[in-house]
């Protein structure tokens, strides 16, 4: 099995620790491919960083269309989940998504902690539509970004810590730890409030994905491009198979 996991920034670092912490969590049979975005932000921390995110993301899908087996889109946020879904022929699984399905799993009311402020609307878009959103209690967003606290998690933890407290106070029962820079920090907090890797939750909901998945499906849009790059007009044109 060949897991492809797409880091839709331009962050090397960022995508080695996305990696790291995907590929403790899944199934030893499994080999993970990354990819980086080729192109945009170092950072998604906008409305036009995550609309390059998503063009980002299909684009190194494209370059693997053929020989992936599953894809994680690992962006907290889950930009181009929906058009990654439309080309691809294999499951896509997103950070956001699996970890609000893991919330509404649990069934108790939930937050999110994630880094940079431009989120929190964006983030409440994205779960307005969602089944589990009358579970959701809101979100607490660091003042920084995601690169920052990947740098230095343990320096963020007190600021981490307390935006779970202030969304405990608000009713949350379930923190949601939003973010591949967040990875790893859940096994290190304590106190109450169950909280949630959103990595983890990802690679948990592939698992169960890829045991109900139909067989591959033939995808053809006869989109006619100019100016993507040759895999991804190809993809666009022809198809995954």
């Amino acid at each position: 099995m060949r897991v492809l996991m797409i880091n839709p920034n331009v962050s090397l670092q960022m995508t080695q620790k996305a990696a790291e912490a995907l590929r403790a969590h899944l199934p030893p049979e499994a080999t993970l491919v990354v990819e980086t975005g080729r192109f945009g932000a170092t950072v998604i921390a906008s409305r036009a960083a995550y609309t390059i995110a998503g063009h980002a993301a299909l684009d190194c899908y494209a370059r693997h269309a053929r020989t992936c087996d599953a894809v994680v889109l690992a962006c907290f946020g889950d930009p181009g989940l929906e058009a990654l879904r439309e080309v691809a022929d294999v499951p896509v699984v997103a950070l956001l998504e699996a970890s609000v399905r893991r919330a509404g799993q649990i069934g108790r009311p939930f937050g999110i902690i994630t880094a940079g402020a431009a989120w929190r609307p964006m983030l409440e878009e994205r779960i307005a539509p969602m089944s589990q959103a009358p579970l959701f209690k809101g979100i607490e967003v660091l003042d920084t970004d995601g690169l920052d606290v990947s740098r230095d998690p343990q320096a963020w933890s007190v600021p981490i810590d307390r935006a779970k407290h202030r969304l405990l106070a608000r009713g949350a029962q379930t923190i949601i730890l939003g973010g591949a820079a967040l990875a790893g920090l859940a096994s290190r907090m304590g106190g109450d409030g169950q909280l949630i890797d959103c990595v983890i939750a990802a690679a948990q909901y592939l698992a169960n994905v890829l045991k109900e998945a139909p067989a591959a499906r033939p995808v053809y849009l006869g989109i006619q491009s100019r100016g993507l790059t040759a895999p991804l007009k190809t993809l666009l044109a022809t198809g995954s198979r």
